[in-house]
């Protein structure tokens, strides 16, 4: 699955789980000043592609997830940000699949394991074990 996919899939799951989250767009900073355009590097490189607050056993708690297709792997700025997160007391999760999400919601206690099974117009596609 391509990341793009994914991270469809990914935000259609937590919205429908009405899980909170929030995406980061990271692309380059442009500002506006006196008619000219200034680009900038976004100073937030590697930040996660998907960032939440826990509302289970969690409340409260910050949680980032860092989606990738099957064969991605995280770069050394992601990797950053991955440990600083760990060492603020947030969870980070690297994330390949729909099934890879659910665990982990499972595991923060976010979901209670109880997924609907079958078709729903509102979920992504499931793959078959």
């Amino acid at each position: 699955m391509k990341e793009s996919q994914l991270q469809l899939a990914v935000t259609k799951w937590l919205t429908y789980h009405r899980i909170v989250w929030w995406r980061m767009p990271l692309g380059a900073i442009i500002h506006s000043v006196g008619g000219k355009q200034i680009f900038r590097k976004n100073p937030l490189k590697g930040f996660p592609d998907i960032a939440g607050i826990c509302q289970g056993k969690e409340r409260g708690r910050f949680f980032s997830l860092e989606l990738k297709s099957d064969s991605g792997r995280m770069t050394l700025e992601q990797k950053h940000w991955q440990n600083e997160i760990i060492s603020a007391g947030g969870f980070h999760a690297v994330i390949k699949s729909i099934d890879d999400l659910e665990s982990v919601m499972v595991e923060w206690g976010e979901h209670s394991g109880k997924f609907l099974v079958g078709k729903n117009k509102h979920l992504p596609e499931r793959k078959n074990k």
